[in-house]
């Protein structure tokens, strides 16, 4: 349902976009990627301690916090050495610049890489399937509504048709989740979700634009809570 509800926030966004092409200020789109962008880093970080936190007879204690900081400095040098972030850019400028695409094509492209290639086409659909919430994705709906409305009065109708890429490929993740959620034990998806919600809190930082988190490289570090309950289960 929340990728449904993406996809058409992407094509209403690209239709306000055409109608009202350059009467959106950018200053506008600053502001409410600002406000997005706090809203992110407020809920992620209490979904976090939801996780983190654990009250026991009027005591409160933590759990997990040394697999966490593992995964995120083991998936992030990961990333790093990889360098998905890098990887993602140059694919994008590529495509923008190496291709002459008429104007539909390059909507649909430059609409694609945006909506498709990031942490939240990630994580969103697999908060839902965890968490049977849709807040997370119903956030990004309202980021790309924003930038669809902005890449519109550039490229036109064709922005619209990224709204299919986006039902594919969010689409596939939800149902790649839902197989995953017959084997990950509840702890696992704990220690997967306060993961994912330290990755979501950098997304917040980068929309916010407090400082450039390359949030993609931290992406391998959702794997490394599985990694680990598979060989403790292994051996014990």
């Amino acid at each position: 349902m929340g990728t449904l509800i993406n996809a058409v926030a992407v094509v209403v966004a690209t239709l306000i976009g055409i109608i009202f092409k350059k009467r959106l200020p950018e200053s506008l789109k600053e502001t409410l990627m600002f406000v997005l962008g706090l809203v992110i880093f407020v809920l992620a970080f209490g979904w976090f301690l939801s996780d983190f936190l654990v009250i026991d007879n009027n005591l409160i204690s933590t759990s997990g916090e040394l697999l966490v900081l593992g995964s995120i400095v083991i998936g992030t040098l990961v990333g790093t050495k990889i360098d998905i972030d890098g990887r993602i850019t140059r694919l994008s400028e590529r495509v923008e610049h190496k291709y002459k695409l008429p104007p539909l094509a390059k909507g649909f492209v430059a609409g694609t890489l945006i909506f498709c290639v990031g942490a939240l086409a990630i994580l969103g659909p697999i908060y839902e399937v965890v968490h049977n919430d849709l807040t997370l994705l119903l956030l990004k709906s309202m980021l790309d509504f924003v930038t669809a409305m902005m890449l519109a009065t550039v490229f036109g109708i064709g922005v619209a048709f990224s709204a299919i890429s986006v039902l594919i490929y969010q689409g596939a993740i939800t149902l790649l989740a839902v197989q995953a959620d017959a084997f990950l034990t509840p702890e696992m998806w704990s220690s997967i979700s306060m993961v994912g919600n330290i990755i979501i809190i950098g997304i917040g930082i980068n929309f916010m634009k407090l400082k450039a988190v390359k949030v993609a490289n931290m992406l391998p570090s959702l794997l490394i809570p599985i990694i680990y309950y598979l060989i403790i289960g292994w051996f014990l």
